[in-house]
């Protein structure tokens, strides 16, 4: 498990800087991708998964983690086949967003590891979100960095309009109890 507690004033050593320049390697089907390690709360085996009624086809289900139910999220739907796998994924990779925790389903964390990413400017607009932040080569094998800020937007954008998060309840035309008595 990784532990990004950080303490301002502790030295160049400390493990969340060890990890400021590291990403994540990791597999999925015959892919290899990487996410910015810092951005990584912990790496588990998978729990079992609740599937969730109606819901779009890259949230795998529910699963209960440390006393949080957490998203898990595949990778298929929202990469194409660069991301597909014959198999359920075993191990999952714990995000943590403003919005809470949510997982990636993954076959193996490779490393945690310096890797050298080529951002591709091409895949970086303001009118598409494109979560493949450029490439990278690990082992002798082309590496996809993945942004985690454009899938959680992806992921957020591609649920159904009837789930909305308590902080939304005003921008969906509902008010709160709260809000409710106040007025």
């Amino acid at each position: 498990m990784l532990d990004h507690n950080h303490n301002p004033g502790s030295p160049q050593g400390s493990p969340a800087a060890e990890f400021e320049n590291k990403h994540c390697v990791f597999q999925l089907g015959d892919s290899q991708f990487a996410l910015i390690a810092t951005a990584v709360r912990e790496i588990t085996y998978a729990p079992p998964l609740v599937r969730v009624p109606q819901c779009p086809p890259s949230l795998a289900g529910i699963c209960h983690i440390r006393s949080e139910f957490v998203p898990a999220v595949l990778l298929g739907p929202l990469l194409g086949n660069e991301a597909s796998t014959s198999q359920e994924p075993e191990q999952l990779l714990v995000l943590s967003s403003p919005r809470g925790s949510w997982a990636l389903m993954i076959d193996r964390v490779i490393a945690i590891d310096s890797i050298q990413t080529h951002v591709d400017a091409g895949n970086r607009s303001d009118s598409q979100l494109t979560p493949v932040l450029g490439t990278a080569t690990y082992r002798s094998v082309v590496t996809r960095v993945l942004d985690p800020g454009v899938l959680h937007r992806l992921i957020q954008q591609s649920r159904p309009s009837q789930w909305n998060p308590a902080g939304d309840l005003e921008h969906a035309g509902t008010t709160t109890y709260q809000q409710r008595i106040m007025a």
